[in-house]
């Protein structure tokens, strides 16, 4: 028997039904009344529970299929980029900026400094005044992201060294594959099993992620879209990249085409995914941005803090369910937010020309386009 998932209203008139056939002494059942209000009580307990007991089973069937086949979700990405060491004066000799020197950003009333550490050995040359050196984040997913001019501490500063800062932003943090991410890659994998299609050459790409040198995931893919032009190009396959923040690297490129094609390791081949004499064209994806605003109707004693990342969490799994080329519903985002424990009632408007209007209409990704969510989100009180 399939689980149903009852709403107060039902909970309710099923409770209204029974006391109806089972006693003739209470008879007024009308909005307002006593009976009826100590009904209402207990059925929006009885809703809650219901609501959560769905959501559990949900994730506990979707997880017990992923563990069967050894399909755990991607870990989260640790922020990479580029930091200059400078000097005041020009350097009077070679000074060696060591791997693994701490650099930082500075602490702000809301958050705390973020930590990053070099990756590789740096030279400050004699006569030289500043240093490029790649960093990496010390915190993975989304709090690596930094703007430009944010990382100008130092947490240990090397020897003939002034200043740090970063000359541009951070921006490929990312969190934990989400769960319509993980489900959307997994369709992908049965799709996979018989190689050579389209659905394989798909699924091959989002097995491919970079690390540094220690290990640490710094670029996945988490969507592709292949798609072929028969009459025009015989034996080529266009494949449009997502990587979850923006244009994907060469390397990522790189790795990508030789999972495809395949390659040996210690001399034992590694089979790829594609059909032999198929070219493979790789792009990345246009982003086309889609900024929010929330006006929320909280349950008594609910406040924004308290849901705000439960919220931003709906709104990331829901955008990454969305693939490229594919029309965004409205009210399905508004309903997964709205069914939120805490949340009597949401209005979402969406805008696609960075906040100049909005509109509660779905907007629509052309065929290799990804609509992305900006934040921060804009939250709005009722009656504004």
């Amino acid at each position: 028997m399939a689980f149903e998932r009852k709403t107060m209203e039902s909970i309710v008139q099923g409770m209204v039904d029974w006391s109806r056939g089972v006693s003739s002494k209470i008879t007024d059942f009308s909005i307002g009344s006593r009976s009826r209000t100590m009904m209402e009580a207990v059925a929006k307990e009885l809703e809650e529970y219901y609501d959560k007991t769905w959501r559990a089973m949900r994730n506990a069937i979707g997880q017990g299929i992923y563990s069967a086949f050894g399909f755990p979700k991607l870990p989260a990405l640790y922020s990479t980029g580029t930091v200059t060491f400078g000097r005041a004066t020009p350097a009077d000799t070679n000074y060696l900026i060591p791997v693994g020197t701490l650099v930082k950003t500075q602490a702000t009333s809301s958050k705390a400094p973020i930590s990053y550490r070099t990756t590789v050995d740096a030279i400050m040359a004699t006569g030289a005044k500043s240093v490029n050196v790649p960093v990496i984040c010390l915190t993975p997913g989304l709090d690596g992201n930094t703007e430009a001019q944010t990382i100008t501490d130092f947490v240990s500063k090397p020897t003939g060294i002034d200043t740090v800062f970063n000359g541009s932003a951070l921006t490929n943090g990312k969190e934990e594959e989400t769960g319509d991410e993980q489900k959307n890659r997994f369709k992908k994998f049965i799709a996979s099993l018989s190689r050579g299609t389209l659905q394989s050459i798909e699924y091959g790409a989002t097995i491919v992620q970079l690390t540094d040198a220690t290990g640490l995931a710094t670029e996945r893919v988490v969507d592709c879209q292949a798609f072929e032009d028969l009459p025009a190009r015989k034996g080529e396959v266009d494949c449009y990249i997502w990587n979850g923040v923006g244009t994907a690297s060469p390397e990522l490129f790189a790795d990508i085409q030789k999972t495809l094609t395949g390659y040996y390791e210690n001399g034992k081949p590694v089979y790829g995914y594609k059909s032999a004499g198929i070219q493979i064209n790789l792009f990345s994806v246009t982003t086309k941005p889609v900024s929010i605003r929330l006006t929320i109707t909280f349950n008594k004693g609910v406040t924004l803090e308290s849901l705000q990342s439960d919220i931003e969490r709906e709104i990331r799994d829901y955008f990454s369910g969305v693939k490229q080329g594919e029309i965004l519903i409205q009210t399905e985002l508004e309903t997964r937010i709205k069914l939120l424990s805490g949340i009597y009632d949401v209005k979402l408007d969406l805008s696609v020309d960075g906040g100049k209007s909005w509109s509660d209409t779905n907007p629509t990704a052309g065929k290799t386009e990804k609509l992305v969510p900006q934040f921060p989100v804009i939250y709005r009180e009722p009656g504004v």
